[in-house]
């Protein structure tokens, strides 16, 4: 699949987001199924050498970081990377934003629900987007608190909105929640440092 081509500004590098989106949830289908499958061993030999093929492929395509695609795109589904479960932004402006997530078979934690680990791992991701915005200065995550109010289940569209609460100086508070339906099934707040200049 492909779609239309953006020329990206850092270097004249020609950018299809369509086919790169596609890309990514071919890598997504991939870890959900194989987190649920149980290969025989000439199976698993077969999708182990062409793994193998496939990652020689793009480590010959390798960029700089300020080059690279994944977590970068912002017009396309989780900025275009498979780390996270997948989700999409619907609305965004300077105080926060609202979307749709999904955790698939691959972010399985038993009896049907998401691993507890990937419910923060998605807050910060989220939490960056908003904190990391356009013209603000780079910061890391200082302080990151998620309480559990009820099962977070896979393979079902899961309602966000994280917002920015308060900034101190250097200091920006900020806060979430995921919703399935009208029931909340986690909150989160954090702290976040803006970096000084030459801070990694």
């Amino acid at each position: 699949m492909s779609g239309a081509l953006a020329a990206d500004d850092r270097g004249g590098i020609v950018v299809d987001d369509l086919a790169y989106e596609a890309l990514v949830g071919a890598t997504r289908n991939f870890l959900d199924a194989l987190a649920v499958a149980v290969p025989d061993g000439p199976t698993a030999d077969r999708l182990t050498a062409d793994l193998a093929g496939w990652a020689g492929v793009l480590g010959g395509l390798a960029a700089e970081e300020r080059d690279r695609l994944f977590g970068r795109r912002a017009g396309i589904a989780s900025y275009g990377q498979a780390m996270t479960p997948a989700y999409r932004v619907l609305e965004r402006d300077d105080a926060g934003l609202r979307g749709v997530a999904r955790f698939g078979r691959y972010f399985h934690g038993g009896k049907g629900a998401a691993h507890g680990g990937a419910v923060p791992l998605l807050f910060d991701e989220l939490f960056g987007r908003v904190i990391n915005g356009e013209g603000r200065p780079p910061a890391r995550t200082a302080y990151l608190h998620v309480d559990f109010r009820a099962v977070v289940r896979l393979d079902r569209d899961l309602g966000l909105r994280v917002w920015r609460e308060r900034e101190e100086g250097r200091k920006q508070y900020v806060r979430g929640e995921i919703r399935d339906g009208d029931v909340v099934c986690a909150e989160a707040e954090a702290l976040f440092v803006a970096l000084r200049p030459g801070q990694p």
